[in-house]
């Protein structure tokens, strides 16, 4: 019964393997994964390049900000081109939303929220930006004591920030049908002093947008402070030059002009009282679910991201030409979100993402809660693509992240670079350190310095030529060991393997960051060394006790063709195990099979009946089994052999032969031959 269904495993396999996606059954819930790194207990997400061009390679990094449930990697995550990762905190397990690169006073900041997301779908938490050392320089909080929204952050033209706020206030809902005591929670803005966190303008959706210009239904929302409307839902927020806002409101499906002095609505456009004329037969005003809408251009154009255009509800970036003296707009550039196979799939408005212009004029369009992805738009043209979560999580929201955006970025952390040793490979790695060109293995026969010794304090640049010597470290002082040149090895991912020469003696080894013009940016604690150890083969690398070996980028995932594989080994192997011990339990019975005549056989005592017994046990074992029986021949020179019938000398009488080759029967102890039962009688006779 068992031989078909064995047959069947590597048909399974193969299914699985021909299967490029997995079924929503076939993915675990919740979905688990991170990229692993030996020198450092940091994990990155699982991001796949799943196209790629020379268009993108502009040098500048992905800035996200992963969460979900079944996210391993999750917080603000800076990586490379090829999906590398650079930088990643989980800062202090607080969800994080909205990571950039913001300018303020000629320095760029890593600029981020943090805080707790499960209010209703808004934020309380803070607004953070860090130095390029991912130090925390300031912490920014909401007016009379409100905490700040995770929706939008921003520094404008006059270094000026930008941040939304919500509080629930008690409201009137006689224009919309409803009681006149109600809630509602207020989509505000402020903008603030970064210094001083002063407020130097705030506006308030409740004070200038009536109830009755929304799209979102109060349906039994606001009856209580618990169960605030959330009528307007503030997401977006620009300044131009002129000093007015533009205001993203999602559940208006439209964008509004906002008069930077009194807050006063100046224009809207999109939603149900568009006041520009679309010269593009209504692609251009008749998003929904808007995010993230920006000015271009000088004021003249707007970016931003629809959820769900209203022709074949498919998400898309809109490039819109705005003319404010003729309030006309028209569409100059839509970028269609990629569908299955690729992104998002089509019928599901959902909610987040972003559209950001790159400075090379290329676009960049993510997705939100509709799918963990981003793409890069050279015109109309997808050049490059990543995700960073499973196909058939796709519109579910885990995982995502609010938006994503590219930027340049030079980080210098305050860190040293992680660094361990197994066996003969040393893995090193520097969080968030971009600059760092080259790695050089030291090593050195002294003790281990002063645990207060600054390995950077003696020594600020090792040029080409400082390198190659076999030996650097003359400007340190007495008390620093001398260091020996092992090896260089230039860095590409974010960790990287040395292997270290079997031929290296030192017993302490150490790793230094160089940059391109050959600087020393970092440099490693000093680690022992055992050099006597056996040196790894050439194919086998050492494992790493903590952290599985970094996988390639382009193979983070197990192929389906090696399960294939795996599964039809494993089965030949299974088949032949119970081959063999189908083999050994058959022998084994027939074997227990005639010991259990002889018992019954031994206490017989007729001479003459015991010969023809044992020469009828010799004749059905040999013929059924094919025991061996020993003859005459294969004896040793010695005149008398005792030899097990059965090949086992506690269960069996001893048989004693003589030179002349005739067989005879010596007991010992014990006990007289008794004859074989009837039983056994008829079994022979059969």
């Amino acid at each position: 019964m068992w031989r078909p269904l064995l047959l069947l495993a590597p048909l399974l396999n193969l299914a699985h393997a021909n299967d490029p996606y997995p079924s929503p059954d076939d993915v675990p819930e919740p979905w688990h994964s991170a990229v692993e790194y030996r020198s450092t207990t940091i994990v990155g997400p699982p991001i796949e390049v799943v196209s790629n061009s020379i268009e993108c390679r502009d040098g500048q990094y992905t800035f996200l900000s992963p969460r979900g449930d079944g996210m391993i990697a999750h917080g603000p995550t800076i990586v490379d081109q090829d999906g590398e990762l650079v930088w990643s905190t989980t800062f202090n397990d607080l969800p994080v939303y909205n990571l950039d690169v913001n300018t303020y006073k000629g320095q760029d900041y890593l600029t981020f929220w943090a805080g707790d997301d499960k209010v209703d779908g808004h934020g309380d938490g803070s607004i953070y930006m860090l130095d390029s050392s991912y130090s925390e320089v300031y912490k920014l909080r909401g007016p009379h004591g409100l905490s700040a929204d995770l929706h939008e952050f921003r520094i404008t033209r006059s270094d000026t920030a930008l941040f939304t706020v919500y509080d629930v206030v008690p409201a009137n809902f006689q224009s919309v049908g409803g009681p006149q005591q109600g809630w509602i929670w207020d989509g505000r803005f402020v903008e603030v002093d970064v210094e001083t966190n002063r407020v130097l303008f705030e506006w308030r959706a409740s004070e200038h947008i009536n109830f009755t210009e929304v799209t979102q239904p109060r349906d039994h929302a606001g009856g209580s402070y618990e169960t605030a409307w959330d009528f307007f839902h503030i997401n977006g927020v620009d300044k131009d030059a002129k000093g007015n806002f533009l205001v993203t409101g999602l559940h208006a499906n439209y964008l509004v002009y906002i008069d930077g002095r009194t807050g006063s609505v100046i224009w809207r456009l999109g939603g149900k009282h568009s006041d520009f004329k679309d010269l593009s037969s209504g692609d251009a005003s008749s998003f929904a679910w808007p995010h993230h809408a920006r000015f271009q251009d000088n004021d003249t154009a707007i970016t931003l991201f629809d959820n769900a255009s209203p022709k074949d509800q498919r998400n898309r970036g809109l490039y819109l030409d705005v003319d404010q003296s003729t309030m006309a707009v028209k569409v100059r550039q839509t970028y269609l979100a990629l569908e299955r196979h690729m992104v998002v799939p089509q019928a599901q408005p959902q909610s987040q993402g972003s559209l950001q212009v790159l400075e090379s004029g290329n676009v960049l369009l993510s997705y939100g809660l509709n799918g963990p992805a981003w793409t890069e738009y050279d015109g109309s043209i997808p050049r490059c693509h990543a995700v960073f979560g499973p196909e058939a999580h796709f519109g579910s929201g885990d995982p995502a992240s609010y938006r994503v955006s590219k930027h340049a970025w030079k980080g210098y952390p305050s860190t040293t670079p992680d660094f361990e040793i197994f066996g003969f490979e040393a893995a090193v790695s520097w969080n968030g350190a971009t600059e760092v060109a080259m790695w050089v293995l030291e090593g050195a026969d002294v003790a281990l310095p002063d645990p207060n010794y600054d390995p950077n304090s003696y020594s600020s640049s090792i040029n080409e030529e400082h390198v190659n010597e076999e030996e650097y470290g003359d400007d340190s002082p007495d008390s620093a060991p001398a260091f020996t040149l092992i090896s260089k090895t230039p860095k590409s991912t974010f960790e990287t393997i040395i292997q270290i020469p079997p031929g290296v003696t030192s017993s302490f080894l150490r790793i230094r960051a160089l940059d391109s013009a050959g600087s020393v940016l970092g440099t490693t604690a000093t680690l022992p060394f055992d050099p006597s150890g056996p040196p790894p083969h050439p194919n086998n690398p050492t494992p790493s006790p903590d952290h599985p070996p970094q996988s390639d980028p382009s193979h983070k995932s197990t192929s389906s063709s090696s399960l294939f594989f795996a599964g039809v080994a494993a089965t030949l192997f299974l088949l032949i195990l119970l081959y063999l011990f189908r083999r050994c339990c058959m022998g084994f019975c027939l074997r227990r099979r005639w010991q259990y005549q002889y018992l019954l056989r031994r206490g017989r005592d007729d001479d003459d009946d015991d010969d023809d017994y044992w020469e009828s046990v010799y004749g059905v074992e040999e013929q059924e089994v094919g025991l061996h029986h020993i003859s005459d021949t294969e004896s040793d020179d010695s005149d008398e052999v005792q030899v097990s019938v059965l090949e086992n000398p506690r269960l069996s009488p001893m048989l004693a032969r003589s030179p002349s080759g005739l067989s005879t029967f010596s007991f010992g102890s014990v006990g007289g031959l008794r004859s074989p039962s009837p039983g056994v009688e008829r079994a022979k006779q059969q």
